[in-house]
């Protein structure tokens, strides 16, 4: 009954799905009774997914797998947290590289120009703001979320309590972000040197909470995801930048610096607090 409940079109593809799979076994010397042990499908998929093939067509291939365990009563061991997880980082992995071919990134030469943009283009307060949300979000690789407010994710949001200042560092501490499985994550931005003080976000943060001084539970930055976005593309506009830029850029142009001038793999992911190796999509030629 249970082979006859699909289409012939399905059966097809499932049954192709019940050939790759015993390729893969054959290839490896995989045994036939380990054929559908969790371990097995695991590395299947993770073979799938090295050939390119996306999360989607990946679970249609464990959607042909199962319906063979059930038409043939065989128990389906292989739906594990394990097997989630393996695929929770391939659609991670799939939405980064779709995000990463459709925006740019912010150069460091960005930068330079949208900030003084702002201060071309607006009074002081708003101009020492800007800045500082341009600088902290480059080098410390934050999140929209994290520097502005965003209806998605108001917790994530930093606050003036969140930030630290220390002779040469400045310090952030995360109690809630993107994937994060325990709060109070703390990284550290490095000062620059008197001859970047400009783009310096130790600097520009300073200068900003000096003037604009607000309770520890305040959001660091009182400004809308929308208003800050709207901010960048007039910088964009007066600083004369044709690339396609988002608030999203500046992440992704930091981790392209800091790859750039010799920071450790293990350091970038950290800094960025990236729970898988997506990070690396990120990273892009400059």
């Amino acid at each position: 009954m249970i082979k006859k409940s699909v289409t012939a079109g399905s059966r097809k593809v499932y049954d192709a799905a019940l050939h790759k799979l015993t390729v893969f076994c054959q290839e490896r010397r995989i045994h036939k009774k380990d054929k559908f042990d969790p371990t097995t499908i695991e590395c299947f998929v993770v073979d799938l997914h090295e050939k390119k093939l996306g999360c989607s067509t990946i679970q249609t291939i464990l959607s042909g797998l199962r319906h063979h365990c059930k038409a043939n009563s065989i128990a389906i061991r292989f739906d594990t947290d394990r097997l989630k997880l393996v695929l929770q980082g391939i659609r991670k992995s799939d939405a980064s590289s779709k995000r990463s071919r459709s925006t740019n990134h912010v150069t460091k030469a960005h930068l330079t120009k949208l900030c003084h943009a702002a201060d071309l283009l607006y009074c002081s307060n708003i101009a020492i703001m800007c800045k500082a949300i341009f600088c902290v979000a480059f080098f410390g690789l934050l999140r929209p979320c994290e520097m502005s407010r965003s209806k998605g994710a108001p917790q994530h949001q930093l606050r003036r309590k969140n930030i630290k200042f220390t002779t040469n560092f400045l310090v952030f501490t995360f109690e809630s972000f993107k994937h994060s499985v325990s709060g109070n994550v703390s990284v550290k931005v490095k000062k620059l040197p008197e001859a970047d003080a400009f783009l310096c976000p130790w600097r520009n943060l300073y200068s900003y909470l000096s003037k604009n001084g607000s309770s520890d539970q305040q959001p660091l930055f009182n400004i809308s995801n929308s208003d800050l976005a709207d901010m960048l593309q007039e910088c964009c506009s007066a600083a004369s930048i044709k690339s396609k830029l988002s608030l999203h850029s500046f992440r992704r142009g930091g981790a392209t610096w800091y790859s750039f001038n010799g920071m450790p793999d293990a350091s970038l992911r950290a800094l960025g607090r990236w729970s898988s190796n997506a990070y690396q999509v990120y990273v892009k030629a400059s």
